[in-house]
């Protein structure tokens, strides 16, 4: 991360400016904040910073006279960011002549510092890649090279850089290719740490990748990866400590030569796809070589099981049946193309389901859309929960689409029992009501309700004696006589049965 100074004279002006600006997006750490330009020069004489953001009209020591006093000290690198109100606009331009490029209005808008940032952020980055390499080659010049060496580029220079490469390959015994991923959000920030990290460690180049991900060239002298290992170790804890969300990385295998870096370039790719089940968020080549992922299209046969659970059970047990389907594709290590044409085709069984029941099956599609995200497929645990959360509002569609549709005789069984819950009737009783026979319907309920017709009951009244608990006075004999029981003991064996605590003690839980 760039270091910052903050200076202003304004405790709410300084401690805002620390607060409402996303440095951290930008790659920047405020280290210092300072009431004056006397401390200001104080602290970057001390601990030079990357990156100065100053009032201007200051007691002691004013914005100008900090930037002048910092180059007369030989500072020349640090930068400086004036920030003032637009009525300061001839100081400003004063700044501008004393080579400040950058100049922010109070109060502070957030675009607009995200601009500044983003412009001194490129600054930064630019000043680093112009530095030399300890060989005395542009470390720019080198990252090009190896980029061009991985993924092709323009041929117009290639002869100088393939001399650059030839130069580099003498300089380790082995080279390996290190593939890095994090959230986009926090993408520059990781970028920056793992570009000083990779300085510090001295025979390292960073190349920059699309899609949250940049990759690391690592020379070392040591076999087995030992110290490229170590090395991922410290810069994975290194960012651990700096941001949050998704930071995983793939090693590849040693080469002896930079021209066979593409080689450990596949085998780190290879590698990646076992980040796939979790457990670790660096996997190495070598730990996983002859390891082989399972594509075997008996796997899909747990589509149907999946869309006739959502069918006919409950909530909880459709997530625990995909829990463990994909608990099964974990042991047997099914390749993420697998899994995921699994969850496509599962999504589209549904919709299909949809469109019996006479809904719109685009609906479907729009509710994947809408769940998914772009970390899905990266995570089998993630991928999991997502089809879970998918198939609980599919689920819920289709029990709509079939009341909707009458759903039948234990719909209207269903529908009779809300009303009539405080009577007692026997399942024959029921059945005559409805011209059907009694062993018919107790089964054609438990399959659409996923329980009997007596539980079902049972769940009604205990449901409306709560209420009463929570919102009555009333005696728990009195309230179980009202709904039907005709013995207080059945009723509370049944409230204890679905509750696990006696009626006076869950009106007690809820006045608490």
């Amino acid at each position: 991360m760039y270091k910052v100074l903050l200076a202003d004279d304004e405790p709410l002006a300084l401690e805002g400016l620390k607060i409402m600006v996303n440095w951290e997006k930008w790659g920047f750490r405020v280290e210092g904040l300072c009431r004056n330009g006397e401390e200001a020069i104080e602290h970057i004489r001390l601990n030079p910073p990357d990156l100065v953001v100053t009032d201007i009209r200051m007691p002691v020591l004013n914005g100008l006279e900090l930037i002048e006093e910092t180059r007369r000290l030989g500072n020349r690198s640090t930068l400086f960011v004036i920030a003032s109100g637009y009525d300061d606009f001839d100081y400003a331009r004063q700044a501008m002549s004393l080579g400040v490029k950058h100049y922010l209005t109070k109060p502070i808008i957030e675009a607009e510092a995200d601009e500044v940032l983003e412009r001194m952020r490129n600054e930064l980055i630019g000043r680093e890649e112009r530095q030399l390499m300890r060989t005395g080659a542009d470390r720019y010049a080198v990252r090009q090279a190896l980029s061009m060496l991985l993924f092709g580029g323009e041929e117009a220079n290639r002869q100088e850089l393939m001399r650059t490469l030839n130069h580099l390959s003498s300089q380790a015994s082995n080279w390996t290719y290190v593939q890095v991923w994090t959230g986009e959000e926090v993408l520059g920030s990781a970028r920056e740490i793992a570009l000083r990290m990779a300085e510090e460690y001295g025979r390292s180049y960073l190349i920059d990748r699309m899609g949250g991900s940049f990759g690391l060239v690592l020379g070392s002298d040591q076999p087995d990866n030992e110290e490229v290992s170590a090395f991922a170790e410290r810069l994975h804890a290194a960012m651990r400590a700096a941001i949050s969300g998704r930071i995983e990385m793939a090693v590849g295998c040693d080469v002896d030569d930079l021209n066979k870096l593409s080689t450990s370039c596949r085998s780190a790719i290879e590698a990646a796809r076992f980040l796939f089940f979790g457990g670790t968020p660096i996997v190495h080549y070598a730990k996983v070589q002859g390891q082989k992922l399972s594509f075997e299209p008996m796997e899909l046969k747990a589509v149907d099981s999946v869309v006739e659970t959502m069918e006919n059970a409950r909530p909880e047990e459709l997530a625990s049946a995909i829990r463990e389907v994909f608990r099964t594709f974990e042991e047997r290590m099914v390749q993420p193309e697998l899994v995921r044409i699994f969850e496509t085709q599962v999504m589209l069984a549904c919709a299909s389901l949809v469109k019996q029941l006479g809904g719109n099956p685009d609906e479907m599609h729009l509710l994947w859309d809408s769940i998914s995200d772009a970390d899905r497929g990266k995570h089998l645990q993630k991928s999991a929960e997502t089809l879970i959360a998918f198939c609980l509002k599919c689920q819920a569609a289709v029990h709509e689409l079939q009341e909707m549709n009458c759903g039948g005789t234990p719909a209207k069984v269903a529908d009779f029992l809300r009303r009539h819950y405080k009577e007692t009737f026997t399942i024959k009783e029921i059945a005559e009501q409805f011209y059907i026979n009694p062993v018919y319907l107790g089964q054609s309920f438990s399959r659409k309700y996923g329980i009997g017709i007596l539980d079902f009951i049972h769940d009604l009244r205990i449901e409306k004696a709560k209420q009463q608990l929570r919102e009555t006075n009333d005696a728990s004999w009195a309230i179980a006589e009202a709904l039907g029981y005709r013995g207080y003991q059945h009723f509370l064996k049944q409230f204890e049965k679905r509750l696990g605590m006696k009626p006076s003690d869950y009106r007690l839980h809820c006045s608490e």
